[in-house]
C-alpha cells in the first residue's frame, strides 16, 4: 500500500515525539549528583535539555519562515557545529531546578508538535525554501535532522552514567 502525505506527516511527528521521549527518559535516569558534569564536550545534561528547548523554538520559527517564503534566519548564525548559537540557547533557556527544566522542555516540545499537527500534511512533507546561502531547505529534512540529533543525544546520555566520574 502506498504511503500518503498524511502518513508521512504522521511518521515525521511520531519520530520527533519518540526521540524526545527517549532523551527525556534518559535524562531523568541520570544520577542527580552527575547532572552538572560535562556530558558531551562542555555540556551537562541540564545544558543539553536547555539546548533542546531552544531548538524547539528555532525550528518552529524556521518552518514559519519557510512557509512565508523566507529563508530560515537561524542559518545566518551558523558556525562550526552551531557552537555559538547553541551556547546562546543554553544560556537563554537553562533554568533550575532540573524538574522545572524538564517541564519547560515538555512544554516547548508540545508547542512545536501542536504547531506541526496544525499544518496541512503537504506543507510538512513538501514545504521547502532556501537558506541564506541558497541551499534548498525542506521542512521534512529539518524534522528528520531534529529527531536524529535528539536520538544521538539520548544515546550519549544513556552511555554517560556508566562512564567513569570525572
Amino acid at each position: 500500500m502506498r504511503r500518503t502525505v498524511d502518513d508521512r506527516k504522521a511518521e515525521l511527528i511520531a519520530g520527533l515525539v519518540e526521540a524526545r521521549r527517549g532523551l527525556i527518559e534518559a535524562a531523568q535516569s541520570m544520577p542527580v549528583k552527575r547532572r552538572d558534569e560535562a556530558l558531551t564536550g562542555v555540556w551537562s545534561i541540564k545544558d543539553l535539555v536547555a539546548h533542546l528547548i531552544g531548538w524547539d523554538f528555532t525550528n518552529l520559527q524556521a518552518v514559519q519562515e519557510i512557509l512565508c517564503g523566507q529563508a530560515p534566519a537561524f542559518f545566518l548564525r551558523y558556525d562550526k557545529d552551531w557552537q555559538s548559537y547553541n551556547a546562546e540557547l543554553v544560556q537563554k533557556y537553562r533554568i533550575e531546578p532540573f524538574e522545572a527544566l524538564l517541564a519547560e522542555a515538555a512544554n516547548s516540545h508540545a508547542q512545536w508538535i501542536q504547531y506541526l499537527e496544525s499544518l496541512p500534511a503537504d506543507e510538512v512533507v513538501n514545504g521547502k525554501g532556501r537558506s541564506p546561502m541558497g541551499r534548498t531547505i525542506t521542512i521534512q529534512n529539518l524534522l528528520m535532522a531534529e529527531a536524529s540529533d535528539e536520538n544521538k543525544h539520548a544515546e550519549q546520555v544513556r552511555a554517560f552514567p556508566n562512564s567513569e566520574s570525572r
